[in-house]
C-alpha cells in the first residue's frame, strides 16, 4: 500500500510539472513572454497557482530544449529565435518527421494510414493561409509521430516539438510557391498510399531543405 501511494505522489508530481511546462511554454509560443523576458520563479508559481519546485523543473527541462537560458544566481530569460535556431530547427524537424514517417507508413493500419492521407491533403489544401498551414503541417506529422510505433521516439518529439513550433512559426520551410508546395504534398500523399517509406522520408527531409547527398 505505501508503494503504491509512493507511486502515486510521484506521478501527480510528474503531471503537474508537466502542466506547468506546458502552460510556460505556450506563454512563449503565444508570444505573451516575447523574446529576452526575464522569469522569475515565483512570479510565474504565483500565476499559475503552483508552488516553485515544479516552477523550477518546468524551466530546466526548458532550458533542455532551447527555449529559456538560465544564469545560476543571474537570471532566467525567454531565449531569442535568431535565423541560426531558426535553420538549426528546421534541420531538426526535417530529419525527425522524416524518420517518424518511416516508422509509421510501415506500422500503420489501414485506417490510420487513410487517416495521415487526409492530414496531408488538409495540409496542401491550407497553403493559402500561413498560420492555418503551419497548424495543418504540424497535425500531419504529430499524427506521424505518434503513429510511428516507437514511443521512445515519440516520448522526445513531444518534448522538442515545442522548440520546433515555435522557431518555424518564425519563417517560412523554404522560399518555395505555392504549386510546389502543393506538389510536395501530393507526393507525400502518393507515397502514404504506396507505403515507400523510404519515399516519403526523402520527399519530407527535401520540404525541410535537407538534400539527400547533406551529412
Amino acid at each position: 500500500m505505501e508503494h503504491a501511494r509512493g507511486r502515486g505522489i510521484v506521478s501527480g508530481r510528474r503531471l503537474l510539472a508537466d502542466h506547468v511546462f506546458r502552460g510556460i511554454a505556450d506563454e512563449i509560443l503565444a508570444g505573451r513572454l516575447p523574446d529576452g523576458h526575464i522569469l522569475r520563479d515565483h512570479e510565474v508559481a504565483r500565476r499559475l497557482n503552483v508552488s516553485r519546485t515544479p516552477v523550477r523543473e518546468a524551466l530546466m527541462r526548458l532550458e533542455r530544449i532551447g527555449l529559456v537560458e538560465i544564469e545560476p544566481s543571474r537570471f532566467t530569460r525567454v531565449t531569442p529565435v535568431t535565423d541560426e535556431v531558426i535553420d538549426q530547427h528546421r534541420e531538426l524537424a526535417g530529419y525527425a518527421a522524416g524518420t517518424a514517417a518511416h516508422m509509421a507508413v510501415r506500422r500503420m493500419t489501414d485506417d490510420e494510414l487513410a487517416r495521415a492521407v487526409d492530414h496531408a491533403e488538409a495540409a496542401a489544401d491550407a497553403l493559402g493561409d500561413p498560420a492555418t498551414a503551419s497548424t495543418a503541417r504540424h497535425a500531419l506529422f504529430s499524427y506521424l509521430s505518434a503513429h510511428s510505433g516507437n514511443p521512445a521516439h515519440h516520448a522526445l518529439m513531444a518534448d522538442i516539438e515545442v522548440a520546433i513550433t515555435r522557431a518555424l512559426s518564425r519563417a517560412p520551410l523554404r522560399d518555395v510557391g505555392i504549386d510546389d508546395q502543393r506538389a510536395e504534398y501530393d507526393a507525400i500523399v502518393g507515397a502514404l498510399r504506396a507505403r515507400d517509406a523510404d519515399r516519403l522520408e526523402r520527399i519530407i527531409r527535401a520540404q525541410h531543405g535537407i538534400s539527400e547527398g547533406r551529412t
